[in-house]
Formats: C-alpha cells, structure tokens, sequence
C-alpha cells in the first residue's frame, strides 16, 4: 500500500530544508569589490584584466577571452543579460526587419523576444516529445522566402540535434544561433554548445548554471566580422572598421558611430564574478551538477509512471539547470497540476514545465509590437500578415502535451549525493500514491 501523502496529512519526504542555488562566499565578495578597489567599474576604462592572449584589457575582455577558450568559440562579446545576448547574435548577422526567424515555442519568452527586438517576426516551431528540443522536421515545413534564421534552444541543458539543424541550415543558406542560456557546458559528439551553430547565446541570469550577480550574458562566435559587428551593435553603434577599441577611436575622431546600436555593456563587477565562476566550473560545479541529475535518472529509469528522464546518449551529454521529468499521465488518475502540488508538499522543489507555448503571450495573439504601428506585425513590407495572424490559432501538438505531462526539479552543485535520493523519493512516493 502506497504511503500516505503529505497533502494529505502524511510524513513529508524531506524534512529538512535542502541547499539553494545560488549561494555566494567569500571568493564572490572579493571578485566583486575587485573593480571598485581599482576605481574602474566600466568595461572600457579598467586595465587591470589579466588576458589570456597577454594583451592589455580590462577584466571584461579577460572574461571574454577566457570564456570563448573554455567554450571553444574564436571569439566572445560579454554583455548585460542573456537576452541582450540573443539579440546581439542576430545584429552581428544583420537580420532584421522583412526577416522571419525559426524559433521553438517550448522556451523562455527571450528566445522569441529577441526576433522581435531586432525587427524581425517569430516563426514558431514544434518540439520533439522526448526530449524538449526543437524539432528538425517542424522546422523544414515553415522555411520561407523570408526565413533568415534558425534559434535552437537546448532547453534546461538538454541538447539539439544539431547535425541535422546545420543540414537544414546549409541547405537554404540560414544563420543559426544557438540558445544556450540553460546549457553551460552541455555537448554535442564532443563540441560544446554554442560553438556548432554560427553564434551562440549564454546567460548569467541568478537561476543559472553560474550568475555574474543576477543578470549578464555572453554571445560566442568563429565569424570574425560579425564579431566585429557584435561589438559595434552592443556599444551604441561605434565604428569598428578599423578594428579599434572605442577609446582609441575616440582619440582619433569626434564622431564615431556608424550603425544603430545599444548599450548592452556588462560592468566590471559582472565579469569578475563570471571569472571566477567559470575558473571552478569544469571542476566543481559541472561534475556535481551531472552526477546529481545522473542519480535521479537511475533512481527514477524504470518507474511506470515515468516516461522519460534520459536524455543523454553517445552524442549528446548534458549538464542541467534544472532537470525536467516527463511523466505517463495515463498511468496517473490525476493531472500535472496536483503532481507538483503534492510534490511540493513533500518538501520536493520542483515547478511546472517552463513555457511550452510561448504563442500565447499577448504580445504574439494580439500583435503587439514597438510603438503605435505595433511594428513589426502589421508591416506589410516587413512581415506576411498571414504569418503573423497565425499565433491566435497555432496549437503545437508536442509542445501541447509537455504542458499537460512535465514537471521540473533541481540538481544544483550544492546539493548532495543524499539530497538527490531523498528528491527522487519524494517523486516515487507520489508517483506510487496517485497510480491507477
């Protein structure tokens, strides 16, 4: 007989409370008073990083270049947060307004936010219903003429088939930019994320694998002149024609800006926390974060309400944000939502599955763009009226089911080995107390 649950007035699974991500120590405080002991907090003006290459930079330039080495990527632009990220990938390959750019809807709002921002629409693509990627089928049935983009999101840390998106992309001359934000360190045949596709997009975001203090970003590229571009687009448009630094350019002309562009910039004080983050990532967190996801997979693997929890395999290895379970409700006789209530109840942290339609937003059903014209949807010259009028009535049917089936918890690195299987207790318990 199953065990009476705690919604119910049972024991709890866990009845301590568990570790919280993130945490910061003295390491933390130390990098963040670093740029403010040198009285330099600006990207531009601090000298004092310490640059692999040996040139002289600022820490910001040192935590690009040590990211683009551990990444594996020629080149990285830091910026302000993972969504100026995205949108910094799609100014550096000029895509824009006319332009339609392939996106999954089974993701956060900023992987279809940034089309908007850079002018361009959203085309939202069906997902695969084992592993929470896009699917490539889905995404060669909406190519059209105005298709300049793919955006693969590899989803909680789970990791696209890339083999085939870069297929699809050689075959109608397409971009395609990595969203990597839930994915540090995730690979694919060997090759971190990110460095497949023509560009790829991090975030430091608090919840993230490492946060540069709550928010920051990172776009990644080989492409030597949109990196270029990337630099100009995150620096107000500054002309780097000359391959200079803006402060050089500035001592040579009064008038210096040649293309729009934001300031996107990230302080000295987000990039010295991602430097010392990423100095204990391959060593500390990444280890931590996959056995923890491996000992729920191994405790979970098998359970008949279970449907999926593995997504690893030869190609693919995956270093989780947060691990999401894909249940068999027809082996339940309740639905998702009192799941996660009694999970919750048991002391399991967990959450309902992250966005799966992001074609219900107002902003896609009701059209509502930048200024009065609500630009770009109803921009005749810009957009296909008929592409747009679709989000009100798109209905994905894989994205569909995630939200009536999935559920997420967590694997942090500061959860232990004990933490993991008292978790997958939790889950167990529910599972076996609500089964037909």
């Amino acid at each position: 007989m199953a065990e009476k649950l705690a919604i119910d007035g049972g024991k709890k699974a866990i009845t301590s409370p568990l570790p919280g991500w993130p945490q910061f120590n003295e390491n933390h405080f130390a990098a963040a008073l670093t740029p403010l002991k040198e009285n330099a907090p600006n990207y531009w003006t601090n000298r004092k990083g310490k640059l692999p290459s040996g040139k002289v930079g600022s820490h910001g330039m040192e935590y690009e270049e040590r990211f683009a080495r551990w990444e594996g990527s020629k080149f990285a632009i830091s910026s302000a947060t993972g969504t100026a990220a995205l949108h910094i990938a799609l100014g550096g390959f000029r895509i824009g307004p006319g332009d339609e750019v392939i996106v999954p809807s089974y993701t956060f709002i900023a992987s279809s936010m940034c089309v908007l921002q850079a002018g361009a629409i959203p085309v939202f693509a069906d997902v695969k219903p084992d592993d929470h990627c896009i699917d490539p089928k889905s995404i060669a049935k909406l190519i059209t003429r105005r298709t300049r983009a793919i955006i693969p999101v590899h989803l909680y840390g789970c990791v696209c088939d890339m083999d085939e998106i870069m297929a699809i992309a050689r075959k109608h001359k397409l971009i395609v930019i990595e969203d990597c934000a839930e994915a540090h360190g995730s690979e694919y045949k060997g090759r971190k994320v990110g460095a497949i596709g023509h560009a790829g997009a991090f975030s430091f975001c608090q919840s993230k694998h490492w946060t540069t203090g709550g928010e920051g970003g990172m776009t990644v590229t080989d492409d030597e002149e949109a990196a270029w571009i990337m630099r100009s687009f995150r620096d107000h448009g500054y002309d780097v024609a000359k391959r200079m630094s803006l402060l050089e350019l500035e001592a040579h002309l009064p008038y210096i800006h040649r293309r729009l562009g934001w300031n996107y910039r990230m302080t000295e004080i987000q990039s010295c926390l991602g430097i010392y983050e990423l100095s204990r990532f391959e060593k500390w967190n990444k280890p931590r974060r996959q056995r923890n996801h491996r000992i729920l997979v191994q405790e979970l693997s098998g359970h008949p309400a279970v449907a999926n929890v593995q997504y690893e395999d030869k190609k693919k290895e995956c270093v989780f944000f947060v691990f999401p379970i894909i249940l068999d409700m027809s082996k339940l006789r309740v639905d998702i939502d009192q799941v996660t209530k009694a999970l919750g109840a048991e002391g399991v942290p967990c959450g309902p599955v992250l966005w799966p339609q992001s074609y219900k937003e107002d902003v896609y059903r009701l059209n509502v763009g930048q200024g009065r014209n609500d630009f770009p949807f109803h921009s005749r010259e810009y957009s296909d009226p008929k592409q747009t009028a679709k989000y009100k009535d798109l209905a994905l049917p894989n994205a569909m089911a995630y939200q009536q089936n999935t559920f997420f918890t967590v694997c942090h690195p500061l959860l232990e080995p004990k933490h993991m299987k008292l978790i997958a207790r939790g889950i167990k318990k529910v599972l076996d107390a609500y089964a037909k």
